[in-house]
């Protein structure tokens, strides 16, 4: 079988986070023995064409120079696309990705299209079957379903005409189940997760290293990682540590990650008289992430709904702490319940409540034994409902019913 992945989104490199998810779905399906092609977009100074990981990588260029090409890619195309020069650049970049694609789709025989967010990928997919004829499988992710629903309305007819021409709807959560069945009622949609690699996220790693590079001995670990965003919520999480540091004096907060956000957390931090306490790491080395959750002793992902309506349509990284033996905290919004069921691998609060947060931390932090049990159950749940070798398997029989 040869699939075509069309994404926004791609590992720039070995090692890159940037849509590692959906490299580890292709590499996943390669193991099982499909030839998968990505189109994804271009960035200055990488490969347009190189194999990462069995995977074939096509990059196509929508600006020139390179150097102007600045829609895609850190922080991501929602808040890149707030900027009005990357707004231009939109149309070259739907038309170059159609076009790589049915190059790809021509010159190496593809049978399936597997389209990576609805729009602008599932719709140019869609819209462009009288040219490529192949089914078309699209996954929705939940940022351009809940964006586009109360920010951007303009996008309702292409959003709707994307899922309703899709061959099959894949949604990664429930909560961007009901997302897709807003814009398209009549259309059924299979609930297929974002995995999560078991072998990678391990309580069998060490952390000795992060402790020892950040001076974290001694301490209590809370953790948190993902783009600085307004959707994450690390501001409600940095508003809850100074209760937690009043009962828990030894407790650092260490935040993973990089974004427009960074700069105004540090000055809150300062302002709540917890500087000292909170870590900003930057972004992580896929070697290093795995070792940063088996160095905290909570992970929280204390995510929003932000005033776009965008907000987290799985919490990966919580499944990924889960899988690294940690007991998590997440907010009761979009994907994160479908991860976390409140009370079995961890907790769940309301968004925005800096108070629910600092209970549930200390009451963690209180309980040695309750942390050790939450972190069993996380394992054999990312085990059991996540690794992407259950992911794979699922889309496979997905794909093999449309192209038989």
């Amino acid at each position: 079988m040869k699939v075509c992945i069309l994404a926004t989104i791609y590992p720039l490199y070995e090692g890159d986070f940037s849509g590692i998810f959906v490299h580890r779905l292709a590499k996943s399906l390669v193991k099982r023995g499909i030839e998968v092609h990505a189109v994804v977009p271009h960035t200055k100074e990488v490969k347009k064409e190189e194999m990462m990981e069995g995977v074939y990588v096509h990059r196509f260029q929508y600006m020139f120079p390179q150097s102007l090409q600045t829609l895609a890619y850190f922080p991501g195309i929602p808040e890149n696309i707030k900027k009005p020069f990357n707004k231009l650049q939109v149309l070259p970049f739907a038309l170059m990705m159609a076009k790589k694609m049915l190059g790809v789709i021509k010159r190496y025989d593809i049978e399936l299209i597997n389209a990576h967010w609805a729009l602008p990928s599932g719709f140019l997919a869609t819209m462009t079957k009288r040219f490529h004829k192949l089914p078309v499988v699209t996954t929705s992710y939940g940022a351009e379903l809940f964006t586009i629903r109360r920010k951007y309305s303009i996008f309702k007819p292409l959003l709707k005409r994307a899922i309703s021409n899709s061959d099959r709807a894949i949604a990664i959560s429930d909560a961007t189940a009901e997302a897709v069945k807003k814009f398209e009622p009549r259309k059924e949609v299979e609930v297929i997760p974002d995995g999560v690699d078991t072998k990678h996220f391990s309580p069998e790693n060490k952390g000795d290293r992060i402790k020892q590079r950040y001076g974290l001995e001694g301490y209590s670990v809370i953790l948190s990682c993902g783009r600085m965003v307004e959707r994450k919520g690390f501001e409600y999480l940095v508003r809850a540590m100074p209760t937690v540091i009043q009962k828990f004096p030894n407790t650092k907060l260490v935040l993973v990650g990089e974004g427009p956000e960074r700069n105004r957390l540090a000055t809150l931090a300062s302002s709540l008289g917890i500087g000292e306490n909170i870590v900003f790491t930057g972004v992580a080395s896929d070697e290093d992430l795995p070792r940063y959750y088996v160095a905290c002793d909570i992970f929280v992902l204390p995510a929003i709904i932000d005033a776009r309506g965008d907000t987290e349509g799985s919490g990966t990284t919580l499944v990924e702490a889960m899988a690294s033996g940690k007991p998590v905290i997440g907010t009761n919004v979009g994907g994160i319940p479908y991860a976390v069921h409140n009370g079995e691998e961890g907790f769940l609060v309301e968004q925005r409540s800096p108070s629910q947060l600092a209970e549930r931390i200390i009451t963690l932090l209180s309980d040695q034994s309750l942390r050790q049990e939450f972190g069993k159950r996380g394992r054999e749940a990312a085990e059991g409902r996540f690794s992407w070798n259950k992911i794979a398997e699922r889309y496979v029989l997905e794909f093999e019913g449309l192209i038989n």
